[in-house]
């Protein structure tokens, strides 16, 4: 550790009982002379006192863990005042001037910290699907698809065990438009706990619909293109992480090749951010707008040099705000 010129102010006490007594506060009052007040270290006119030593360690701590964490905290502190105290003294005049840099940080603080209070009370943060719809309409290259997208209705059948009997006549229904049949094979296969899906109505990326249901890659392209129901048969190989056979039927219902717009479901949740930010933008400019207005009319705002003047009027075109 960095060691102190000899011409150092610098003085701490052995303050190890002073934390063991304070963190036993609860229990009975300090001694007079261990107040949180007390001072436990000085260095160049700066002072360090038990209550600003005891924010920085954890609770819970034995008597011999505080002392220990409070000698190290004071040993650090020390470090730090001799180090300011050097660059204080000892940096060109100019390059230890922050004065302007710490005011600009302490305006962003502020103005931070307003903003986030303004936006917490002022900000609509509600979307209608009519306005991600249009703004999905409006700006169509933003979500152009990567990969095709499919919608399907499937079913897959236990693991290792046969297809059944009927296994034709549950393709037919698979493949139904009558939606009496539909729910008849929907209420069949929950009351065999398989799993399916009849509505086709979520739209997935072939591997996401691999997760779903066991589609072997060397037969993507004809299951991914087949205008009647896949009857799928995936023996296992226990080399490729499959120990049993599965079975499964597949009709692929709707297809979007790669280029095209994005459904609104898959970038519902961009589009909402990127709305949002831009609703964001747009109050906090009126914000700051209509207080600089109102700073005017108040005469709390003046310009130049010949005292108090009117300022332009606030043109609501002079900014635009875009994702």
């Amino acid at each position: 550790m960095l060691q102190p010129p000899a011409t150092a102010m610098v003085t701490a006490c052995n303050c190890g009982w002073i934390c063991a007594v304070l963190l036993m506060g609860g229990c009975k009052p300090p001694a007079p002379e261990t107040t949180p007040d007390t001072v436990v270290a000085t260095a160049y006119g700066q002072s360090l006192t038990a209550s600003e030593l005891m924010e920085g360690l954890p609770e819970g701590l034995s008597s011999a863990d505080s002392a220990a964490r409070a000698d190290r905290a004071i040993s650090e502190w020390l470090e730090r005042q001799t180090i300011v105290h050097l660059a204080e003294t000892e940096l060109p005049e100019e390059e230890r001037d922050f004065d302007r840099t710490v005011n600009r940080y302490r305006e962003s603080l502020f103005i931070h910290a307003y903003e986030d209070l303004y936006l917490r009370d002022h900000l609509d943060t509600s979307l209608t699907a009519e306005e991600l719809q249009t703004f999905l309409e409006a700006q169509p290259d933003l979500f152009r698809l990567d990969v095709p997208l499919f919608r399907a209705r499937w079913m897959v059948f236990a693991d290792d065990q046969p297809f059944p009997r009927d296994v034709k006549d549950l393709s037919k229904q698979l493949a139904s438009k009558n939606a009496e049949k539909l729910s008849a094979l929907a209420s069949r296969c929950t009351d065999a706990g398989i799993p399916f899906d009849l509505e086709a109505n979520r739209w997935w990326t072939w591997e996401e619909l691999g997760q779903r249901v066991p589609l072997e890659p060397k037969r993507a392209y004809r299951q991914q293109s087949s205008r009647w129901v896949s009857k799928i048969q995936w023996k296992a190989d226990t080399a490729m992480g499959r120990p049993f056979d599965q079975r499964a039927l597949l009709l692929v219902t709707e297809r979007l090749p790669k280029g095209s717009v994005s459904p609104l479901e898959r970038v519902a949740d961009r589009i909402s951010e990127l709305l949002l930010h831009r609703r964001r933008n747009l109050t906090l400019e009126a914000m700051r707008q209509q207080a600089v207005q109102t700073a005017w009319a108040e005469a709390a705002l003046s310009s130049g040099t010949d005292g108090p003047s009117t300022p332009a009027p606030a043109n609501a075109n002079d900014r635009t705000d875009t994702p």
